[in-house]
């Protein structure tokens, strides 16, 4: 699948977007874009880190409020960040009183890492570069999914979407991952890495507007409708057809098999 941009951007849905926009401005160090309308169904506040942005709904119709974390739902759960200045990041933490946990590894290590939480409760990795990359790296985001069925999982992403996967990784016992395996697939320069921690979980997923938390990935095409046609031969089940959103893009919606929805979008 050809993406008119090879980064992904990513939606969360909030009670308090001036307290999220406030969290990844001001402690993240994320660039604040220009607010844009979503007509009756709100607003969109938007931030970037290298070519992703990530989008925060202030929804007109108050979503129900749920917790983040990985091990609490099925649904898209975790975002990681790839930064030059981690200690700078968490240096604005310690001064905001911010809590995060910083994973004990060599001082020469390729990278360290901590896990934080966002303004809204949502589960942060924090990937810090040992050799920072400046402007020639642009794919800054990783996109993390519980999800009830790893197979199912894998041949929607592998063989519907027909995406590369990565090599598997093993995950330490204390994470409580069914076969302590994480999965991993590129979507652009984008990865999609994903976990199983059963299927007794509730499945927070659906519509962007339906609840709080990570609700929606964003993958911008060349022609959205040539994409529609595609992914109906592949007998995707679409959630949105093809329309005009707000004089600003031609959107579709899809969803995978723990009903997290893909939005693939192209300018107008």
């Amino acid at each position: 699948m050809h993406l008119a941009r090879p980064e992904l951007d990513v939606g969360i849905a909030s009670l308090d977007v001036p307290r999220a926009v406030d969290f990844y401005r001001d402690l993240m160090g994320l660039e604040s874009l220009p607010t844009r309308s979503m007509g009756s169904l709100g607003s969109m506040s938007r931030l970037r880190i290298g070519d992703h942005t990530l989008k925060l709904y202030a929804f007109t119709k108050r979503p129900e409020a749920c917790p983040g974390g990985t091990g609490v739902a099925n649904g898209i759960r975790l975002l990681a960040f790839l930064l030059d200045d981690l200690d700078a990041v968490l240096a604005r933490f310690d001064g905001a009183g911010h809590a995060y946990r910083r994973l004990p590894m060599p001082a020469d290590a390729a990278f360290q890492v901590a896990f934080a939480a966002d303004a809204d409760g949502n589960a942060l990795e924090l990937v810090g570069l040992g050799k920072p990359a400046g402007g020639a790296l642009r794919t800054r985001l990783q996109i993390g999914l519980t999800v009830s069925d790893v197979a199912a999982s894998r041949r929607f992403y592998g063989e519907r979407l027909g995406l590369k996967e990565e090599p598997e990784m093993k995950l330490p016992a204390s994470m409580g991952v069914v076969g302590g395996t994480r999965y991993g697939f590129q979507l652009g320069r984008t990865t999609l890495k994903f976990w199983s921690m059963g299927e007794d979980r509730p499945r927070w997923t659906g519509a962007p507007a339906r609840r709080t938390g990570i609700r929606l990935i964003t993958a911008w095409v060349d022609d959205v409708d040539a994409v529609h046609e595609d992914l109906l031969e592949r007998g995707m089940t679409v959630e949105v057809e093809p329309h005009d959103f707000e004089g600003q893009a031609r959107v579709m919606f899809v969803a995978d098999p723990d009903g997290n929805w893909i939005e693939f979008a192209s300018a107008l």
